[in-house]
């Protein structure tokens, strides 16, 4: 038999409602607490009560939420900035507040937050003003926001968020559901045992506990809480905020499976009769999807905006009641479930519940997996402390980052000496999976005595902070001049290449890392990570996206060259992505590379731009700078990339970057060339010179000249607007009469 809960509100809140609701055989009824009062639930609880149907309390439990706000809805922009407060108050377009009050002090420069069901998300970008009571956040996804939202939080690096598990009013609503002997609460956001095991000791153990699966953490702890717990209920609203919406019927069959082979009983809830809202009748996808819901073993469903706010809240019982009786009278759901086992352990054995890749139409990482080696230590502070140490230079510290952070993936740490060999003849690893470039541990001979292969070291940045740990798989010397040779086909001491591996110290450690401390970076906002632009896309809904990579201040041949290739490949998106690390002398500095994009944010199309900084630096590698700069990007989720005639390289064999890529098979990423842009005075417009056309001695063809532009600048000339924007040489002039660093000394 199913079950039936129906939620209360304004539509359902006389005597006589409930009553008729209680007549038509409905087994509990409940209100949400996140959308109600304590005087609310004295009201309901009574009415309930004298109607003669059973109530269930329904905590808010650790859910983050936005306040109210002066509006029904608020329409966000992209590059918009909103401050995020943590006293209440009504919010507008400028400013809202964010609750419960102590998750703001846990937010960190980089998170991104995605609100409710629309695409809306935030990027933090600046907490120093916290002690004011707030933080900063710039909108990197436009959407709309109305009052007491869901926020998911999607940190820049993994680590527990602290909330608590029931707010003040939930362990108010409890005590006041144990005077009125309620004989259920269901406990929101259950993240682990103990959080029932809180539940059950607030209700003093008189209250079936009804744990709601809602969030990730709850999937990872699902067996835990099944047996902690008396039932379950699946809430699939709340949970598709937090796994893909495709992995919901999936997902939906498992956690109830596995219930039952503890003999526990699980609801189903949200969207089973949406439509009905404002309609007399439902979807077919609707009554398709309640059946699927019943064939799969559920033991009860639960409406809920149907019946405490829609039109037509007895309808919907009635609707779903003649679903189920339907249902139940054609199928034997024991026989439907034994034969559904197969399908349920094939899922199980894929991992399916917690694999977030799974599902994604994304391109897949590099190698297959996109690595994380960023967790939570398991040394003492005193077992760190005993360690050897190893200070790591800047470089080595962005190397690490994004080792740790699968940008570099397939790697997982600093390469030894057979992947060094590999990777300098062949461009490959020793698994035969395509790598072109050296990502070496170098370090002093001094600094390996007394280590040995098989020991663990700390990572200290310059600090002497430990920021992480490596076991030594590897100590050993290595030829520079067959590197340089290798890298660069030169040892010519004027390559900037060459002059980085003449800086190597004499000694190479390699061996797998794991950090667990936050590296800080500059510009650390906008070093989103693989994992965060990759689900970034997917909440977007963009399954082709086309990289751009680049070191310099965006002029117009880059817009054009941009843009040409998103509409070339028709992809959804362009990823926008300058490396910010070590450049070399005439190079811009960072900071105004950043400035340029951030202006012309204002002259993309809507929607259709993420903007990111890759913290590392360039080795100026050319064709195997090519290949290492399109597998990041493949990692980062783009499944296209724009590669110029002289990618990353210092102006020799301007051809290569563009000619490596046929030789290079099974890389997945495709690769979008582009030669040279000119812009033609007669046709105003921009032309991409053909590989073997020359336009130098045709006055109507004005070349594109970094060098020149530099000079401009430098002289505080504007460069003229066909070259760059207007808006973007002010800014470059300003900061240079700000005695601001914009070139590299």
């Amino acid at each position: 038999m199913n079950q039936l809960i129906v939620t209360l509100g304004p539509s359902t809140n006389t005597f006589e409602k409930i009553s008729t609701i209680k007549a038509r055989g409905v087994d509990f009824v409940r209100i949400n607490m996140s959308h109600s009062s304590i005087e609310d639930l004295n009201y309901f609880i009574y009415l309930s009560k004298k109607a003669n149907i059973p109530f269930i309390i329904d905590t808010e439990g650790s859910q983050v939420r936005t306040g109210n706000l002066n509006s029904k809805s608020i329409s966000f922009s992209e590059n918009q900035t909103v401050e995020l407060h943590k006293n209440e108050f009504i919010g507008n377009k400028q400013k809202i507040s964010i609750r419960p009050s102590e998750i703001i002090d846990q937010l960190k420069v980089g998170d991104i937050l995605y609100v409710d069901f629309d695409t809306l998300a935030l990027l933090i970008t600046d907490t120093k003003t916290i002690t004011h009571g707030f933080i900063k956040a710039k909108i990197i996804s436009s959407g709309s926001l109305g009052s007491n939202k869901g926020i998911v939080i999607d940190p820049q690096i993994n680590r527990e968020i602290n909330l608590p598990v029931l707010t003040a009013k939930d362990i108010e609503a409890i005590k006041l559901g144990l005077k009125n002997n309620i004989s259920h609460v269901a406990a929101s956001f259950m993240r682990d045992k103990n959080s029932v095991k809180y539940v059950r000791r607030i209700s003093k153990n008189k209250m079936k506990i009804i744990s709601k699966i809602e969030c990730k953490d709850a999937l990872h702890n699902l067996n835990d809480i099944i047996l902690e717990s008396d039932f379950l209920l699946i809430d699939r609203g709340d949970l598709s905020k937090e796994i893909p919406i495709e992995k919901i019927p999936f997902t939906q069959k498992i956690i109830i499976d596995r219930a039952k082979s503890h003999n526990k009983k699980v609801f189903v809830a949200t969207n089973l009769l949406e439509s009905m809202i404002l309609n007399r009748k439902p979807t077919r996808a609707e009554v398709h999807d309640i059946i699927n819901t019943i064939v799969d073993g559920a033991y009860g469903l639960t409406l809920a905006a149907e019946t405490a706010i829609g039109k037509y809240p007895i309808g919907c019982i009635n609707m779903l009641y003649k679903i189920i009786k339907h249902s139940t009278a054609i199928i034997d759901t024991k026989k439907t479930i034994n034969k559904e086992k197969e399908f349920i352990s094939f899922l199980e054995s894929k991992d399916y519940l917690l694999d977030d890749t799974i599902s994604s139409s994304l391109i897949k990482p590099h190698g297959g997996e996109l690595i994380n080696r960023y967790n939570s230590s398991s040394l003492t502070k005193n077992e760190l402390s005993s360690l050897k140490k190893i200070q790591l230079t800047e470089n080595q510290k962005l190397d690490a980052f994004q080792i740790a952070v699968g940008a570099y993936s397939p790697l997982k740490g600093f390469m030894t000496k057979i992947e060094l060999e590999t990777v300098l003849e062949n461009m490959i690893l020793p698994n035969d999976i395509i790598w072109p470039i050296p990502i070496l541990l170098d370090i002093e001979e001094h600094q390996t005595n007394k280590m040995n292969i098989g020991e663990t070291v700390a990572l200290t940045d310059n600090s002497n902070s430990v920021i992480g740990i490596m076991k030594i798989e590897d100590l050993y010397k290595f030829d520079k001049k067959l590197i340089q040779k290798k890298l660069y086909h030169t040892n010519d001491i004027t390559h900037p290449g060459v002059r980085q591996v003449n800086t190597f110290k004499p000694i190479f450690i390699g061996g797998k890392i794991h950090l667990f401390n936050k590296i800080n970076m500059e510009h650390n906002h906008y070093n989103l990570t693989p994992r965060q632009t990759r689900r970034l896309f997917d909440e977007k809904n963009w399954s082709k996206v086309v990289g751009f990579h680049t070191r310099n201040v965006i002029h117009r041949a880059h817009e054009h060259i941009q843009l040409s290739a998103l509409d070339k490949s028709k992809c959804d998106g362009l990823f926008i992505h300058p490396v910010i690390g070590q450049k070399k002398s005439g190079d811009y500095n960072s900071n105004i590379i950043i400035k340029s994009y951030e202006i012309m944010r204002d002259f993309y199309p809507d929607n259709k731009v993420v903007f990111g900084v890759l913290s590392t630096y360039s080795r100026y590698a050319q064709e195997r700078e090519a290949i290492f700069t399109a597998i990041c990007r493949k990692n980062y989720g783009c499944s296209h990339f724009i590669i110029g005639r002289d990618h990353t390289g210092v102006g020799n064999n301007k051809n290569n970057a563009h000619d490596i890529f046929s030789k290079i098979p099974n890389l997945d990423i495709e690769i979008i060339k582009f030669n040279n842009v000119h812009y033609s005075t007669n046709d105003q417009k921009y032309i991409e010179q053909a590989s073997k056309t020359n336009l130098k001695n045709k006055k109507s063809f004005m070349a594109i000249s970094g060098t020149e532009a530099r000079e401009m600048l430098s002289q505080l000339n504007k460069p003229p607007t066909w070259y760059m924007r207007p808006e973007i040489s002010d800014m470059i002039i300003d900061s240079i009469k700000s005695n601001k660093e914009v070139f590299i000394p």
